[in-house]
């Protein structure tokens, strides 16, 4: 959920992060890494280092494809090496574990029914849906993603916003790679493998556009619930793998073929 809120982010500015999945890879290993066990606040430093890192590089994505005015697909292919290589420097095998305090705080359920990742997954919509619906930046965003010219002409700074917009993505990866240390109580260099991918489709069949502008972040939650429930099925009935991924790129094919007609018919 969180790769798909920061892809959709990167959607409304007509971009694109292919880098996200090595993010939540390096974010994830930062957050073990830097994880006190033993003291009670001992997951702090871990946690605010994987979010200053997905940040980091978010930002560092933006600031490469609007300084230097490069396509922001060739870019993040690019950084996804780089981010994957760093990953597997700092842990090359999956080691470590949480912090128990933490964990069990994460894994609480509210009335034994209602967990705390699900209630921060609906505070963190929250906040990402009114920031880019409501607020001057969020209009901004979207007006680079609908023309940057037009946006340059119209006041707006497009480089800042661009990179800015690519850091909150990137933070929200952070938070990914946070939760999937959780979930599985350790560090992995792998753990981000393929969710950018998983994470446009959601996007796109939640409705977001892969031209820009146009997206709500409301529409990428139920396109997650979508593209996961599709994946429960494939392995409820015993798919083969190498078939999943057949069967999710088609999804995702006649996801951008619906998403390409309506951009033509509007």
């Amino acid at each position: 959920m969180m790769v798909a809120f920061g892809q959709t982010i990167c959607l409304l500015t007509a971009g694109i992060d292919i880098s996200l999945g090595s993010i939540v890879s390096l974010t994830n290993v930062v957050c073990v890494l830097l994880m006190n066990t033993d003291a009670a606040g001992g997951w702090i430093p871990g946690v605010l280092a994987a979010m200053a890192v997905g940040f980091g590089c978010g930002a560092l994505n933006g600031y490469i494809t609007y300084q230097f005015k490069l396509s922001a697909l060739i870019v993040t292919i690019s950084m996804q090496i780089v981010y994957a290589g760093f990953a597997l420097l700092f842990m090359p095998v999956p080691t470590g574990s949480m912090h128990m305090g933490f964990y069990h705080f994460i894994k609480f359920k509210f009335f034994d029914a209602i967990p705390n990742s699900l209630v921060i997954m609906l505070i963190v919509l929250i906040i990402v849906r009114r920031l880019f619906r409501r607020t001057p930046f969020g209009k901004a965003v979207r007006a680079i993603g609908g023309n940057q010219q037009s946006a340059y002409s119209a006041g707006i700074h497009v480089k800042k916003t661009g990179i800015m917009a690519f850091a909150i993505s990137g933070l929200l990866c952070g938070l990914g790679g946070i939760y999937e240390a959780i979930y599985i109580n350790s560090g992995d260099p792998t753990i981000g493998m393929g969710m950018q991918m998983n994470a446009i489709a959601a996007s796109v069949i939640g409705g977001v556009s892969m031209l820009g502008a146009n997206g709500d972040f409301l529409g990428t939650m139920f396109g997650v619930f979508i593209f996961t429930m599709i994946s429960n099925l494939l392995n409820l009935n015993g798919i083969d793998t190498n078939y999943q991924f057949l069967i999710k790129g088609i999804v995702l094919i006649v996801a951008l073929a619906i998403s390409s007609i309506k951009n033509k018919e509007e």
